[in-house]
C-alpha cells in the first residue's frame, strides 16, 4: 500500500507553514515542490517545513527541499524545518542537510528565527 502526503498550508502572521503529513517520496515530491514554488512565488519567501507527521523521506523529497531553498534564498527567504522524528533528523544529518537547513523541534522556535 502506498502511502500518501498531504500537504496543508496556514500563516502564521506573514509567514506560511506547510504541514507535511505522509511520505516525501518519489511519488509524491514533485506535488510538495510545486507547493512551495507557489509559495514562494506568491511573495512569501520564508517558509516553515512541519515534518512532525512526516513517517518518510527520501532522496526525491531532499531534492524537493533543496530544489525550494534555491528559490528561497534567490527571492531573499529562508526555509526552517520543524521536526521532532529521530528517524527523520539522521536522514537530514547523513546527507549534511542539516547543516543547510535549520531544524527545530517545536514550531515557536522556527518562527522565532524567521519572523
Amino acid at each position: 500500500m502506498e502511502m500518501d502526503l498531504v500537504i496543508n498550508v496556514r500563516r502564521n502572521g506573514a509567514v506560511p507553514i506547510i504541514d507535511l503529513s505522509g511520505e516525501v517520496d518519489a511519488y509524491t515530491s514533485a506535488r510538495f515542490r510545486e507547493a512551495m514554488v507557489e509559495l514562494i512565488d506568491g511573495g512569501s519567501a520564508n517558509l516553515i517545513i512541519s515534518m512532525l507527521k512526516v513517517d518518510y523521506i527520501d532522496s526525491s523529497g531532499l531534492g524537493a527541499l533543496v530544489g525550494g531553498l534555491k528559490r528561497s534564498t534567490e527571492n531573499g527567504g529562508r526555509i526552517v524545518i520543524v521536526c521532532d522524528n529521530p528517524q527523520i533528523r539522521k536522514v537530514f544529518e547523513i546527507t549534511g542537510l542539516e547543516k543547510v537547513f535549520p531544524i527545530f523541534e517545536a514550531e515557536v522556535d522556527a518562527l522565532g528565527m524567521i519572523s
